[in-house]
C-alpha cells in the first residue's frame, strides 16, 4: 500500500504533532504500509524517521492555488495509490482514493472569533474535502457529530481515531524539574496552560478566576510560549483587572522532552477552553504526573474522562475556587495523578495508526 502524505504542516503546532506521530506510528507498527511525505523543501530531512519513509518537496503554499495540482501532481510522480490530507483541504487536482482527517470545526461553532468570512471559507473547503474523501477520520466522537451534522457528511464514512500520547511524555525526577524551574525563572507551585492563546482557548477566564482571589493567595499562572505584546488583549486584561504580576511564561520549548519537563514542574495543568475538537496537551500533562483542570466543553470531557476535574468553562468563580481545592488538597491531588497516568497510558499512538490503516484500506477498497 503506497501512500502520500500531504505533510507540508510537518511543524504547524497540533497539525503537525499529529501528522508526525501518525506517520512514525505508521511505519514502526503498520508493515505493508509505504508512506511519501510531501513537504514543504525547507523541510526535507528534518525528522529521522523509524523506518523506510520517502520525501518528496512540494513548492506550493499553505492553503494556496498552487496546492491544487502540485500536491496532486507529487503524490502521482511518488506512485502513491492513496493521498491521506491531516486537514481539511483535499487539492481538486487529486482523483484518486483519498482520506481527509478533520480535527474540529471551530470556524463553524464559534464564527465570531475569527476574521469575516472565515466560517465560510472553512465550511466550503471542509465540505469540498470531506464529501470528496471516500473516508474522513475524526480525532473524536464530538468532531464525528459536527462533521455530519454541520457538513452534511454520511454517517457510514466518517471514523473516529483518536490521538496519542508519545511516550516521551512521563514523569521526570525532582532533580531535573527543580533544574528546569530554575533555568527558565519559574515561580514553584504555578498553574501552567501549554497551547494557542486564541479566543476560544478562553485564558480571559483564568485572569477572571485570579482577580477573584485574595492577591497574596493568588497562584502563578504560567503560559507556555514567549511573553505577550502590552497590546494584546489579554495583556490589556490582565493589567486592568490588577493580575499582569501573576502572570509568567515559560518561553518557547525545544522539543518533547522540554515540554515534558513544563508539564512535570506545575502543580497543576488548566485548560479553560470553549471548544476543543480532541485536547492534546492535558492528556499530556497526565502523563508526566500533573492533575488537571479542565473545562467540560468540546470534547474535553469525552477524552479526559473522570481522570481530570471538570468544569464549566464561564464560572470564573467556580474555577477559582477548584483552582485553591487541588492546590490545597494533597488526597485529591494524589488521587488525580493516579488516574491521569493510568488514563494517558490508554492513548497510543500506534491505535491512532491501527484505526487509520483501517481506513486507508476502506479508501482503497472503495
Amino acid at each position: 500500500m503506497n501512500v502520500a502524505i500531504d505533510a507540508r504542516k510537518l511543524f504547524d503546532g497540533g497539525i503537525g504533532t499529529y501528522t508526525r506521530c501518525l506517520a512514525e506510528a505508521l511505519v514502526a507498527h503498520e508493515p505493508g504500509v509505504a508512506l511519501t511525505m510531501l513537504l514543504a523543501p525547507g523541510d526535507i530531512g528534518r525528522v529521522r524517521w523509524p523506518g523506510a519513509v520517502a520525501e518528496r518537496p512540494v513548492r506550493a503554499g499553505k492553503y494556496g492555488f498552487a496546492e491544487h495540482w502540485r500536491v496532486p501532481a507529487a503524490a502521482s510522480a511518488a506512485g502513491a495509490a492513496l493521498l491521506h490530507e491531516p486537514h481539511y483541504t483535499l487539492p481538486l487536482g487529486w482523483n484518486g482514493p483519498a482520506v481527509v482527517t478533520i480535527h474540529d470545526l471551530i470556524h463553524l461553532c464559534f464564527p465570531q472569533f475569527f476574521p469575516p468570512g472565515a466560517a465560510l471559507y472553512a465550511r466550503a473547503m471542509a465540505g469540498a474535502a470531506a464529501n470528496r474523501a471516500r473516508i474522513v477520520c475524526a480525532d473524536s466522537e464530538c468532531t464525528r457529530r459536527d462533521v455530519v451534522q454541520r457538513l452534511g457528511v454520511p454517517e457510514s464514512k466518517v471514523r473516529v481515531t483518536p490521538l496519542g500520547v508519545s511516550p516521551e511524555f512521563a514523569p521526570s525526577t525532582p532533580e531535573a524539574l527543580a533544574a528546569f524551574r530554575a533555568a527558565r525563572r519559574l515561580p514553584e507551585g504555578f498553574v501552567l496552560y501549554v497551547g494557542a492563546r486564541k479566543r476560544h482557548k478562553n485564558l480571559s477566564l483564568l485572569l477572571k478566576a485570579l482577580s477573584t482571589m485574595p492577591r497574596e493567595a493568588r497562584p502563578p499562572l504560567v503560559l507556555s510560549g514567549s511573553p505577550w505584546e502590552h497590546d494584546d488583549p489579554l495583556a490589556r486584561e490582565a493589567a486592568a483587572s490588577g493580575v499582569a504580576a501573576s502572570v509568567h511564561f515559560a518561553g518557547p520549548t525545544r522539543g518533547d522532552g522540554e515540554l515534558r519537563l513544563l508539564y512535570g514542574a506545575a502543580a497543576l495543568y488548566v485548560q479553560p477552553s470553549l471548544y476543543e475538537g480532541f485536547g492534546l496537551p492535558p492528556l499530556e500533562a497526565m502523563a508526566c504526573g500533573t492533575p488537571v483542570l479542565s473545562s467540560n466543553a468540546g470534547s474535553l470531557a469525552e477524552v479526559l474522562g473522570d481522570a481530570a476535574e471538570l468544569l464549566p468553562p464561564r464560572d470564573p468563580w467556580a474555577w477559582a475556587e477548584r483552582v485553591r481545592t487541588m492546590l490545597a488538597d494533597s488526597e485529591l491531588r494524589a488521587k488525580r495523578i493516579a488516574q491521569g497516568v493510568r488514563h494517558a497510558a490508554s492513548f497510543r499512538w500506534e491505535h491512532t495508526a491501527r484505526l487509520t490503516r483501517q481506513a486507508y484500506d476502506e479508501a482503497l477498497a472503495g
